[in-house]
């Protein structure tokens, strides 16, 4: 039960939405699909004095044009899953929706959008949408501002969006080089949250490239995207040990919670980039 009096508030339209976090500040929350928001408001983690709920603004939708694959804030990981779109054309994606643990009330529920917004480190989104290279669309009332995903993840809980703004919509490149991909989680039991998420992709473009990012192990995803010539693609030991050093550093200071310590996500970052890495790149020489 939430233990403290708020005043919700449900626009019709995106810029009253706007217009209700310009005046509210940091005194309002958004409300997108609720699975941690509210969890949190009834064990009095957070206060907000008024909550601002997406539901009625039509943020759902998932559309294809010809540069960009883009999918409404409060799109479902249920409506993701069902999407062809999202399965032909982020496959990526539709893989961590498919590993989204919690039941049937996390999937009919939870949103892709509140996911990214509430940059939990030991959750699936920030991870893939890091590795797909996403941009972030934020609306206040100054107006629209697009973001990529490696500078809207700024830290635990914490990203680049002000108490103004929120977020309407995620956009992911069309790509004619992309080839394959890879996403798992790493995690105490069936039903944890993630110990370490990896999410990698293979493209084929002038020259090969990989996108790699680790999610979960340290405070914010770690991104690293690196060039592979013909020979590193037969011959690839020594480019994966290098992509494994340098995604560790690239977590930097590991996240602590419950469910493991920050030098235990560590430690086995190498070695779960380097099984990707292997698979990913042994199924392009298939």
């Amino acid at each position: 039960m939430i233990g403290h009096r708020f005043d919700f508030h449900q626009p019709k339209e995106l810029d009253e939405a706007a217009d209700l976090l310009a005046r509210f500040g940091e005194d309002a929350s958004v409300l997108g699909g609720g699975t941690m928001l509210v969890p949190s408001m009834s064990a009095n983690l957070v206060r907000p004095a008024h909550l601002v709920g997406l539901s009625a603004l039509g943020l759902d939708s998932i559309e294809l044009d010809g540069t960009h694959l883009r999918i409404g804030a409060m799109t479902t990981y249920a409506q993701l899953l069902a999407s062809p779109i999202v399965a032909s054309h982020a496959p990526l994606l539709a893989a961590m929706a498919a590993q989204v643990t919690g039941g049937a009330s996390i999937l009919n529920q939870g949103t892709l959008g509140g996911a990214a917004s509430f940059a939990n480190p030991s959750s699936d989104a920030p991870g893939c949408l890091a590795a797909m290279e996403a941009v972030f669309e934020l609306h206040s009332s100054q107006g629209k501002r697009c973001m990529p995903a490696c500078d809207f993840f700024a830290d635990a809980f914490r990203t680049a969006r002000r108490a103004d703004e929120f977020l309407t919509g995620i956009l992911v490149s069309r790509d004619a080089t992309f080839i394959a991909c890879q996403y798992q989680k790493y995690k105490a039991s069936a039903s944890s949250w993630p110990i370490v998420t990896v999410a990698c992709s293979l493209h084929r473009g002038a020259q090969a490239s990989v996108r790699l990012a680790v999610g979960a192990a340290g405070r914010r995803p770690a991104y690293y995207r690196f060039m592979i010539d013909e020979i590193s693609l037969l011959a690839p030991d020594a480019l994966i040990e290098q992509a494994a050093s340098r995604a560790l550093d690239l977590v930097g200071e590991g996240w602590n919670d419950e469910l493991a310590d920050g030098d235990y996500r560590r430690a086995i970052v190498p070695g779960v980039v380097r099984r990707h890495l292997r698979t990913l790149l042994a199924g392009a020489k298939a």
